[in-house]
């Protein structure tokens, strides 16, 4: 089958979402189909252009019409399609419903060609509480386009249990891991001191904050925080001053994004990984995300608040309060001492979420 992956933003080496969507890709190959990853880049000079494979598809230049250009037309994406006999097309949703968003999907559905679209985080609309004007703006228009957008999509692919998003059928799948770009830590860490590491692109909703007051409240309680990963510089700098004014400024390290060796060494470093601690912020009790695979791929035994259904039986893994609450130290303490399963028995208990498998239901589902 002939596969067209559509994401409407550029890759960057050290983002988790990048990862995820070049293992998605593969994923979908070693299911036996000819994958195309349709994404933007972005030159030095600042010229904008999308990329299809290993071609150019089209030059937008540089500035202000250039991005308008690459929101509002997508012919070079239908000529795309129509010459490689494309049968499906994945798309990344990037909350962005909008006229020509939804007339590219409607000319794909005329077409004969299936559409999946995923939607990474459902409900999203939470999300946007606190952000910026512009950003509200095209989640105002968002909201006006959707129902018309989704319209014309086959399946809707999401990591809830929905079994209808916008009037249209789901498939729910996992966020799944690429076990060949994750590297199982080499042993496990000495339990003292705690070493808490947190991977993540940083929002609100990350919740470190309430990391941050459990560390100030137990000094006793020997601990260490790494911060790594880019985000919003507001939050970033919020978690910074935190942890100076409570005293524990020492004790906290923003260390920036990271990939390759020097990720590596971080999760050598860490005994205990910390997920999401305020999605019930952005109004989400059960989500997938990507860190908790990847964690446990590595490895590591971790805590979150949210719901999540592939782990929150797992013995290696640890639930806390989904409120305001600090987090509390010396229960992680106590849980991490308490550990027994070795880094490979956790990375062996997930062999079930690889990409292959989790892109193959997107497959099975779609009805061909």
């Amino acid at each position: 089958m002939n596969i067209l992956f559509l994401v409407y933003h550029a890759l960057a080496d050290y983002s988790g979402i990048s990862k995820k969507i070049l293992s998605q890709a593969d994923g979908l190959r070693r299911g036996g189909h000819n994958v195309y990853l349709c994404t933007l880049h972005f030159e030095p000079d600042g010229t904008q252009q999308r990329i299809c494979g290993d071609s150019l598809l089209r030059s937008f230049g540089k500035g202000f019409f250039a991005s308008a250009a690459r929101r509002m037309s997508y012919s070079d994406i239908i000529g795309f399609v129509r010459t490689n006999d494309i049968d499906m097309v994945y798309v990344r949703y990037d909350i962005n419903a909008d006229p020509f968003t939804v007339s590219l999907v409607r000319r794909l559905k005329k077409m004969g060609v299936k559409v999946a679209v995923e939607i990474p985080t459902w409900p999203y609309d939470g999300e946007f509480k606190g952000q910026s004007l512009k950003l509200k703006f095209w989640f105002w228009l968002d909201r006006l386009f959707r129902m018309r957008f989704f319209r014309y999509v086959d399946r809707v692919v999401t990591y809830t249990q929905s079994d209808v998003i916008f009037g249209c059928r789901t498939l729910r799948i996992s966020n799944g891991i690429d076990f060949d770009k994750v590297q199982q830590v080499s042993g496990q860490s000495p339990k003292d001191p705690l070493r808490l590491l947190s991977v993540a692109n940083i929002h609100l909703w990350h919740g470190l904050d309430r990391l941050i007051a459990g560390m100030a409240a137990h000094k006793e309680v020997p601990s260490e925080l790494h911060i790594v990963g880019d985000g919003l510089p507001e939050i970033i700098d919020s978690y910074r001053n935190q942890a100076l004014q409570a005293g524990i400024g020492d004790r906290v390290r923003i260390l920036g994004p990271m990939s390759g060796d020097s990720l590596d060494r971080e999760f050598e470093w860490a005994n205990l990984a910390v997920g999401s601690l305020g999605r019930h912020r952005s109004g989400i009790n059960d989500i997938k995300t990507l860190k908790n695979r990847e964690y446990a791929a590595r490895g590591l035994a971790f805590f979150y608040s949210e719901n999540d259904s592939d782990f929150d039986s797992a013995p290696y893994v640890m639930k806390v309060p989904a409120d305001e609450s600090p987090v509390d130290i010396g229960s992680l303490k106590s849980f991490l001492d308490s550990q027994v399963m070795s880094a490979a028995m956790i990375r062996a208990s997930v062999t079930r979420l690889s990409w292959e498998n989790q892109m193959r239901k997107v497959i099975e589902g779609m009805d061909f």
